[in-house]
């Protein structure tokens, strides 16, 4: 490991404060050293930044990367986007606890939810873990290019006490007891928390197994967080019921008197629900200003999703109609019920009576064909769903059913915009009071969209190009912001004395470039890959882990403990 002297940039140091002029020493994992004209030492390598920021590196506080660390330690392109820390374990799915009995029920529902691959899950991990505490050795064993920060999954925690019955009821007493020594383990190893979903159901239609939790397990495993006196809760509130806002009450009732912070995912804007972003958003904001501290996730990402027909995402809420051809796994009984008359029956009815979709149903322009198997249907490439139904005459589902058969399952269609599409809605939730910079999704749906740049995006769009915020608060928002309200207070500022985690880089060379199909998955399995944004360093515990887009190889981080980070050991 060799020290580094960052001398000749403008340091945004992650409180929101004005940049100011200084060098950077560091030495060893630590910033030892803020200051104008800093002399060399011998040994150190000297990082020319003239011209250019060093501010802290970015957080991430959403992602589904845990797979991804076992397979790609180096975290691909994440570093090449400032991230320098991601929290997994989001959305009531970790890959911990697990044993062997039960452990291909917890790989299904997080290949279901996420969309990965099962043989690339199931063929590409050690599984050499049980427990919280023996995960992260396994995971952080070899070193990783940026930190990872980890939670429980209350689906996988409540598949490895109940087995199969998770899936049905709430825990006897005694299995709540179970429950509640887990997580008491995982917090005294630095589990960061856990997270739960009222939301997900899996490729078949179940509700995720944290959604048949009661209230009694929710509060048990909440009081071990604040008798810990660190971490947080993730959850995933219902936005498919009639009033979403019960979710937010319940959570709110749960961590408000024990002291725990809350975050919480799936606020978008969609012009399919109108006006449910401002409604959420805004009942969010009045439990902020009653001191609760729950902070609703956004991203700055318009959600366009490739459609891929061994993924369920997208159709999540057909559970009658597309979600069953969509969890079919035999091609052939695919073929077979996407021209059975009752099945298109079924779908046609269902699309017409749901409120809200992912797949945008009521605005079919929003499908958009982009390749095709046959050549006569090449001039579709670059139409949409709602120009073919009129060209023939078809309800849009049945049009959809009748271009899949055509192009033998196999084609291409992203469905663009599906929220946060209107730039304007955009920036004005991402300066909602109640709002912070989150959601990204990194390492989920791998087939369907890129999630990783979010960090890029909204430092070009609404730094640079908008000027929604100044350089300085942008900065905060994805760094010292992330640190305060989770806790993790070795990093999120460039300050002496705390983890050297840090980015260098100028706007002007900032860019977020459409993603590209790569099969670089374990086993030859494909995903799409965002191309690195322009930064010229990132360094995370005070290695070089990219330099001008280019990973250095370099593995320097690994998994943090919630109670180092809070100061408590």
């Amino acid at each position: 490991m060799a020290d580094l002297l960052i001398r000749g940039g403008s340091i945004v140091d992650g409180s929101g404060a004005a940049a100011f002029d200084a060098d950077v020493r560091v030495s060893g994992r630590t910033i030892i050293e803020i200051g104008p004209d800093l002399a060399p030492r011998a040994g150190e390598r000297t990082i020319e930044a003239g011209g250019a920021i060093v501010a802290p590196g970015f957080i991430d506080i959403h992602t589904h990367l845990d797979p991804t660390l076992f397979w790609d330690p180096l975290c691909d392109p994440m570093p090449q986007h400032g991230v320098t820390t991601v929290l997994t374990g989001n959305c009531s799915l970790s890959l911990m606890p697990t044993c062997e009995e039960h452990r291909e029920e917890a790989i299904g529902v997080f290949c279901d939810i996420e969309d990965i691959p099962e043989a690339t899950m199931r063929d590409a991990l050690p599984w050499d873990w049980e427990s919280y505490a023996s995960y992260c050795n396994s995971q952080g064993r070899g070193g990783l290019a940026v930190h990872s920060a980890a939670l429980i999954g209350h689906s996988t925690l409540r598949i490895y006490v109940l087995g199969a019955e998770a899936w049905e009821r709430a825990s006897t007493d005694e299995e709540r007891e179970r429950i509640v020594a887990e997580m008491e383990a995982a917090m005294a190893a630095g589990c960061f928390g856990f997270s739960t979903s009222f939301f997900d159901t899996d490729r078949r239609a179940r509700p995720v197994p944290s959604r048949r939790a009661d209230r009694a397990e929710l509060e048990a495993m909440t009081d071990v967080l604040a008798r810990n006196g660190a971490g947080f809760v993730e959850f995933i509130p219902n936005q498919s019921v009639e009033d979403p806002r019960q979710d937010l009450d319940l959570m709110a009732q749960i961590l408000g008197p024990r002291g725990v912070p809350g975050t919480w995912n799936g606020l978008v804007v969609s012009k399919m629900a109108p006006e449910a972003c401002a409604l959420l958003a805004d009942h969010a904001e009045k439990q902020r200003a009653e001191g609760l501290e729950i902070y609703a996730q956004f991203s700055p990402r318009t959600l366009d999703m490739m459609v891929t027909w061994e993924q369920s995402l997208l159709f999540i809420m057909h559970p009658l109609g597309w979600n069953t051809m969509m969890s079919e796994d035999d091609p052939e009984k695919k073929r077979v019920m996407l021209a059975d008359p009752e099945w298109l029956r079924v779908a046609r009815e269902e699309w017409d009576s749901l409120g809200m979709s992912i797949f945008p149903i009521k605005h079919p322009e929003k499908a958009l064909f982009i390749s095709v198997e046959k050549p006569e249907l090449e001039p579709w490439v670059g139409r949409n769903l709602a120009e073919l139904a009129e060209a023939r005459g078809l309800h849009p589902s049945d049009a959809l059913a009748e271009w899949v058969l055509e192009n033998d399952l196999n084609p291409g269609v992203v469905a663009v915009g599906v929220a946060n599409d209107d730039v304007d809605d955009v920036a004005k939730m991402l300066r909602h009071p109640a709002t912070i910079v989150g959601a990204s999704d990194a390492g989920a749906h791998l087939q369907m969209m890129c999630a990783a740049g979010d960090s890029t995006l909204f430092l070009t769009r609404h730094v640079r190009d908008r000027g929604d915020f100044t350089l300085e608060e942008g900065v905060f928002e994805l760094t010292g912001r992330q640190a305060d309200c989770f806790g993790f207070s070795r990093r999120g500022r460039v300050r002496e004395g705390l983890e050297a985690d840090l980015v260098v880089f100028r706007l002007d060379e900032l860019a977020w470039d459409k993603e590209v199909m790569m099969d670089d998955l374990p086993g030859g399995a494909r995903r799409l890959r965002r191309p690195g944004g322009g930064y010229r360093f990132t360094i995370a515990a005070g290695e070089i882990t990219q330099e001008n887009g280019k990973l250095t190889g370099a593995r320097p981080a690994g998994v943090l403990d919630a109670r180092a980070e809070k100061g408590l050991v």
